[in-house]
């Protein structure tokens, strides 16, 4: 790759449409600050400040994680997603493909779907918990990416701190859908800051209890 490519997606990284390699977009603020750290066995990157992100869009909804950092070593390395477990990746591995959606479940979304048209029969409520059931769908997806099988896990304080990363995952790309508003301000204010964490940690937790035996 020539200097004036590397340049070229550098620039598009830090502008506002992002730099898009299939279906994914990576932006970077235009300001970072990042600590660096050498060890033996690694190379660990961190993002204090302005963390990159990815987008991608999948269940038709747009999805938005944070890279807290990157860990390098001598055969393979870790990224630092925020609200999920690490993982992990080998050099020359091509499998772009299985990223952000490798995970398959059995879980009969047609149950949850119908127990939350019983609990939340308003449109409101309604509509933030269908967005929440598919943004927990994606969580599970990217948390058991590369064979990561955190359900299996029966500490729990483990099992606790997925479920807060999880609802923390889908407030923040509910918020960034901008799909949640009111009629006025301070509606729009009970909504985003009383109704939505309470519907969200109300479906996070119908849908996570199906992994969680």
């Amino acid at each position: 790759m020539e200097l004036s490519e590397i340049k070229n997606i550098i620039e598009q990284i830090f502008s506002k449409s992002g730099y898009e390699v299939n279906s994914f977009t990576f932006f970077c603020p235009t300001s970072s600050s990042i600590s660096m750290k050498k060890t033996e066995s690694s190379l660990d990157i961190y993002f204090k400040e302005g963390m990159p992100s990815v987008q991608t869009r999948k269940l038709f909804i747009p999805i938005t994680a944070h890279l807290e950092g990157i860990s390098l070593k001598e055969d393979g390395g870790t990224i630092k997603l925020k609200y999920f477990p690490d993982i992990s990746f080998s050099y020359g591995q091509n499998d772009s493909k299985e990223r952000f959606g490798s995970f398959n479940n059995n879980v009969d979304t047609k149950i949850i779907k119908s127990q939350i048209n019983n609990e939340f029969p308003d449109s409101a409520r309604n509509k933030i918990a269908n967005l929440a059931l598919k943004y927990a769908q994606e969580w599970t997806s990217i948390a058991t990416d590369n064979g990561n099988d955190i359900f299996l896990c029966k500490n729990k304080r483990l099992r606790k701190k997925y479920m807060q990363d999880c609802e923390a995952f889908v407030k923040e790309n509910i918020l960034l859908s901008k799909d949640i508003e009111a009629k006025s301000a301070i509606l729009t204010f009970i909504l985003i800051y009383f109704v939505l964490p309470a519907v969200v940690s109300w479906v996070v937790k119908k849908f996570l209890d199906n992994f969680f035996k």
